[in-house]
């Protein structure tokens, strides 16, 4: 399941997630499972008439957050990337926050890590100034999101099938 908040120029998107982690094939706790959310730049396009339903499409990430687990509640494998290239992430950045309080540590992120993170990458946050706005007045929205996801990740494992990348599919 994902949910995505799409403001003009940006996108919020929460997804469940449950894979084997490649990194850590031939150990223990190969799988992880878990909430990834990934801030993306959005774009929409009118097309037809003024009853048309609008183009949006969104990008690969600038950056990704996972709250993920090694096991229910275990809250080991939380992390961001704040290297995104081609849609490939960097190296993962463990921070104390994340696993003390997955929810007051993203919605900080949300209103000010998000700005400062985008302004020290380069990007020119003129351009994002009313999408970071309203990014920080959903932030309690999107951790909700947030705590729902875990929820479902801190259940009793099922058995499932992963494919060739390693991510879960429905049976």
């Amino acid at each position: 399941m994902e949910r995505v908040w799409t403001f003009d120029r940006l996108a919020v998107a929460v997804r469940r997630v449950d894979f084997l982690d490649p990194a850590l094939t031939g150990q223990p706790d190969v799988r992880e499972r878990g909430v990834r959310v990934e801030i993306k730049p959005a774009r929409s396009r009118a097309r037809g008439s003024v009853y048309a339903s609008d183009i949006v499409t969104l990008d690969q990430a600038m950056c990704r957050c996972d709250f993920l687990e090694s096991g229910p509640g275990k809250a080991d494998r939380m992390h961001w990337h704040s290297e995104m290239a081609d849609g490939e992430p960097g190296d993962r950045k463990f921070e104390a926050g994340m696993p003390a309080d997955p929810r007051g540590w993203l919605t900080s992120f949300l209103r000010s890590g998000l700005p400062d993170y985008l302004s020290r990458s380069g990007h020119d946050i003129t351009s994002y100034i009313d999408d970071l706005a309203e990014i920080g007045d959903t932030a309690d929205e999107i951790g909700r999101a947030l705590d729902e996801g875990l929820s479902w990740a801190r259940e009793p494992w099922p058995d499932v099938v992963h494919d060739e990348r390693g991510m879960a599919v429905s049976k």
